[in-house]
């Protein structure tokens, strides 16, 4: 059976693939028991799971996680884009690879609430008992920024503007509606605010001006940005911008998204004239747009009672990944803030391994040194078919985090590296060579 057949059929049935998912149906005073409970099967979590099994085989992981089947946020924007070898496909692995590979346990259920008291975790199936959690929940979007409480607003942007950082439906929306235009504006508006992964969006406007251009759509894509520049590698962003694609995208810093009308397709902006040191209300038509809100953690986060920044990321203790509100309780991937960790797959994976050292060294009653094990991270944005760039941070602890980054230039180099780094990623959390 090739993948693509598996995968379809694994979203009917991936429950009774495999002897090693949990389908117990208990009394009401019977617990599934974890030594490490993690919660959330996206990179973070896989990557815990791995890493802690291939630590002590013997330790009890249980993963819980509620699709079927794991769908890429990176690569997307490459899908989007119609790169060749970069289908919808490819952005999806079954589970069961990975389960099978490292021997945790794992729970296809939706969580439904979670007792830190009891250290108990509730899902509309089961109820688990746990010594350590691992909170792997990722973002929801938080749309009051834009329409304060307008939710049947935020709910129309979410349908007809889906911001794309949550892979799955979104990601297929977006494919339709690029592949829908024949003319007009794609619009991509980004919050000043933090969000999940900082190129995404300008990564994504060069995919759909490339999907333009190879095309040869008579369309544009405008970005519209609260900030002066892109909040990541504003340089050679602004270098593709102008090198290839100067005749589709447009750049609108300073300008801020104050309303929409989806049934007359205009989006009413503020820009910041210079001149007069003003902003001053503009009108945008558009076609088709990707509104991007203000993220924050996701509601489980909430649930856990786990304190939260003014932003709205969950807050880890200074120098660790454990919980400013529990010990016991440990907060990775793009849920987590207060630190100067970028939210992205990468690190995601290398701070899963280096919470796996210290949920090791605790169960030995050993101490974990943070500060010697530092994480690390390397991003990459697609240009165009050919074309990538890089972004490396290397972290390093004295008297307080260090934190040194460096960019590429814009070369094929970058876009093969890109390529390898995915496909490496994947085959080490899937187990697939």
């Amino acid at each position: 059976m090739i993948r693509r057949d598996f995968i379809k059929f694994s979203l009917f049935t991936v429950a009774f693939l495999s002897p090693v998912y949990i389908t117990a149906k208990m009394k009401q005073d019977e617990y599934i028991r974890a030594t490490v409970l993690i919660c959330g099967g996206g990179i973070a979590g896989l990557s815990t799971a791995k890493y802690l099994k291939e630590l002590n085989p013997d330790l009890n992981v249980v993963l819980i996680e509620k699709n079927p089947l794991f769908i890429s946020c990176t690569f997307s924007n490459a899908f989007l884009g119609g790169l060749e070898d970069i289908s919808f496909e490819s952005l999806c692995f079954d589970y069961n690879s990975s389960i099978n590979a490292y021997k945790y346990k794992f729970l296809n259920e939706t969580i439904v609430d979670i007792k830190r008291d009891e250290k108990i975790v509730i899902t509309n199936k089961s109820t688990i008992k746990y010594e350590y959690l691992v909170m792997a929940v990722g973002i929801d979007y938080d749309y009051k920024e834009l329409y304060k409480t307008d939710t049947i607003k935020a709910k129309q942007s979410l349908l007809l503007a889906p911001p794309g950082f949550k892979a799955g439906s979104e990601t297929l929306a977006l494919k339709r509606m690029i592949k829908g235009m024949t003319e007009g504006n794609f619009v991509i508006s980004i919050p000043s605010s933090d969000y999940k992964c900082l190129s995404a969006p300008y990564e994504r406007a060069c995919m759909i001006a490339h999907y333009f251009k190879s095309n040869n759509i008579n369309a544009k894509v405008i970005i519209i940005d609260e900030r002066s520049k892109p909040a990541s590698n504003a340089q050679r962003f602004l270098q593709a911008f102008n090198e290839y694609y100067y005749d589709i995208i447009e750049y609108r810093n300073m300008t801020i998204l104050k309303d929409v009308d989806f049934d007359k397709n205009i989006m009413y902006l503020k820009k910041y004239d210079k001149q007069s040191r003003m902003y001053l209300t503009t009108e945008l038509r558009f076609s088709e747009a990707s509104i991007i809100p203000r993220n924050i953690a996701n509601k489980l986060i909430r649930k856990a009672r786990l304190k939260t920044s003014t932003s709205g990321w969950a807050k880890v203790q200074d120098g660790t990944f454990r919980s400013i509100t529990d010990d016991d309780v440990y907060v990775i991937g793009d849920t987590q803030g207060n630190t100067s960790y970028p939210k992205t797959a990468q690190m995601a994976n290398s701070i899963a391994k280096i919470i796996s050292l210290d949920l090791i060294a605790r169960l030995n009653d050993e101490k974990f040194d943070y500060t010697t094990t530092m994480p690390e991270n390397i991003s990459y944005s697609i240009i165009n078919d050919e074309k990538a760039i890089s972004l490396v941070h290397t972290f390093s602890y004295t008297n307080e985090l260090e934190v040194k980054s460096a960019v590429s230039q814009i070369t094929y180099n970058e876009f093969i590296s890109a390529k390898m780094w995915f496909d490496t990623l994947n085959n080490d959390i899937f187990a697939l060579n």
